[in-house]
């Protein structure tokens, strides 16, 4: 293939290769991080999972008060919080 020793074609191809590999990579990364964010606990479930370890004895009434405390504040921060800002508005339409 005689086209391909030309310098122009090899940096055509060497462009597009790695275009279409930054591509894959965005596109796995984004989807890596979107199942990462759903397995998160909130402040809810943790508080669940302590009230079961308080209820086994691992923990003290005392740790389990300050954590109790630790993650109302958490959640009332988190309630505090709208959920999906408003979308910007376009202020070019003159």
């Amino acid at each position: 293939m005689e086209i391909l020793e030309t310098p122009a074609a090899r940096a055509v191809l060497g462009v597009t290769v790695l275009a279409i590999l930054t591509t894959i990579a965005y596109y796995l990364v984004t989807n890596y991080r979107d199942r990462i964010d759903q397995d998160i606990p909130g402040p809810e479930e943790h508080l669940d999972n302590f009230q079961e370890i308080h209820s086994q004895g691992d923990i003290s009434d005392k740790e389990f008060r300050t954590i109790e405390t630790v993650l109302e504040q958490q959640l009332e921060h988190q309630q505090s919080q709208p959920e999906d800002p408003p979308p910007a508005e376009d202020e070019s339409d003159g």
